[in-house]
């Protein structure tokens, strides 16, 4: 069953310009592999960042989950969707996807995932085409709090 995409093309646009932004401040000394990625709210706002490597393998964090955290970091929980922008056209790691699947059970909806290109070249699935096997949390309610907090 196919849902169609509720994002506007002025949406995907600003959220792929707004990662690829991001690129100049990629912390990635070891690959020198820059992800971007930017978050949208389901109150139209974007948030963005970089992928942060560190010299210890494991210890660095993906830009989708700093952008995540940019977000949440400004009272944010619900999202709509999450760009990746890279040199080509690349899937979202599954931790990544495990990650964001936290906060599509804030709001019960699925989250789009928008795979972008620095050449403006993008693919547009959903959260649940990508991490069809979930593993939720028992604890849905209170994460369901959090959609109450400040909007």
């Amino acid at each position: 069953m196919s849902t169609k995409c509720p994002l506007t093309e002025k949406e995907i646009k600003d959220m792929i310009k707004l990662a690829k932004e991001t690129r100049k401040n990629a912390f990635s000394h070891r690959s020198m592999h820059k992800i971007w990625a930017s978050i949208l709210t389901m109150n139209w706002k974007i948030f963005w960042w970089c992928n942060v490597e560190s010299a210890i393998s494991g210890l660095g964090t993906c830009a989708e989950r700093c952008a995540v955290d940019n977000a949440v970091s400004h009272w944010f929980y619900e999202f709509k969707a999450v760009c990746t922008v890279d040199t080509k056209l690349v899937a979202i790691c599954w931790a990544c996807l495990q990650y964001i699947l936290l906060f599509a059970q804030v709001s019960d909806k699925d989250i789009w995932i928008i795979s972008a290109d620095i050449k403006w070249n993008y693919q547009i699935k959903t959260l649940n085409q990508l991490l069809p096997e979930w593993y939720k949390t028992q604890k849905i309610e209170n994460l369901k709090t959090y959609s109450k907090q400040k909007k």
